[in-house]
């Protein structure tokens, strides 16, 4: 997702609507945003479907 709307792009509309976060939540709002984006390519599945496919790929990758 982050490779057709990067979240330098989120963040910058974020700036310019005057919707940046005040304090830090469990989902920062560039992630909202692109929860929303995603929702929106998949208007058939519901959130859960939709926050496995954006977390798919996340699979089997070594995090530190």
């Amino acid at each position: 997702m982050t490779g057709i709307v990067p979240f330098e792009l989120v963040d910058a509309v974020l700036v310019e609507c005057g919707t940046v976060q005040q304090r830090l939540r469990n989902l920062p709002a560039r992630v909202v945003v692109c929860l929303l984006v995603a929702a929106a390519l998949f208007e058939g599945c519901g959130y859960r479907e939709v926050r496995r496919k954006l977390t798919g790929a996340l699979v089997g990758l070594h995090m530190t």
